[in-house]
């Protein structure tokens, strides 16, 4: 395949970054996510436009994400939407997420115990029924319920929704990268199309107390990136094309 070009123009540019960052601790408790006031920030070129929101999430309120502890369910629910303007016509997109792990200092976890243990903790519920805008819960994984779920539990349930696809090559250890792949395979995200990554954070009721420690005051930073998908015949070029103008994968966390 014959490599592409980008000139970014004014107007032209078929690129739009819309990055979320979300970290959270408090005292020796452990958590995991901003307010939500800290959410969401807009970079948009043309008349794409992609946002990012999770309404279930909301520390100042619920005080989620403090003081967690063995059995602990909480609804979470990072979910993008092509918001971009019917007026300026339809402009589907391909989209990503990606979500770094990083420890209270920014740095990303190296340590491979306590990745693991992070892992469990992110689940995706298919019998959830919050979205971009409301709030839901579930029928399954409740929130708040006694005494919790034990692993064998959750085994049941997939990290992220099936809708989207963990890229191999740009994830790293402490570095997840997601593509939207949609019910049809072709992974465009219409205009007022939505869809959300994973719902609930679960702390095992099996884990004891030098688990709980070990991955005291993790956060979570989730951004998502969009590409016009007119013009591009598939994901993969979306990517490369993306790769160029961010820097490409990260090798350094392969």
């Amino acid at each position: 395949m014959k490599k592409r070009k980008i000139f970014p123009r004014a107007g032209k540019t078929a690129i739009c970054v819309c990055l979320c960052t979300a970290a959270l601790w408090k005292g020796g408790t452990m958590a995991f996510f901003t307010d939500k006031d800290e959410k969401v920030n807009r970079f948009t070129t043309g008349n794409l436009t992609v946002g990012l929101k999770e309404p279930e999430w909301d520390p100042q309120k619920d005080d989620d994400g403090k003081d967690l502890y063995p059995g602990c369910t909480l609804y979470k629910n990072p979910t993008v939407k092509n918001i971009t303007d019917a007026s300026h016509g339809e402009e589907p997109c391909y989209v990503r997420m990606k979500v770094e792990i990083l420890d209270k200092q920014g740095a990303k976890i190296s340590d491979v115990e306590k990745l693991n243990l992070i892992y469990k903790t992110i689940y995706y519920d298919p019998e959830f029924k919050g979205d971009y805008t409301n709030t839901g819960g579930s029928v399954k994984l409740v929130q708040n319920q006694k005494p919790g779920y034990s692993l064998k539990e959750l085994s049941g349930y997939s990290m992220v929704n099936p809708l989207w696809e963990k890229d191999t090559y740009r994830s790293g250890k402490a570095s997840l990268v997601f593509n939207y792949k949609g019910k049809d395979g072709t992974g465009i995200l219409k205009n007022g199309e939505e869809s959300t990554l994973f719902t609930t954070i679960v702390i095992p009721t099996d884990w004891d107390n030098r688990q709980i420690q070990l991955v005291d005051g993790y956060r979570l930073d989730i951004s998502v990136q969009a590409v016009q998908a007119q013009g591009i015949n598939a994901p993969t070029d979306a990517w490369a094309a993306m790769d160029q103008l961010t820097g490409g994968a990260d090798e350094t966390d392969i």
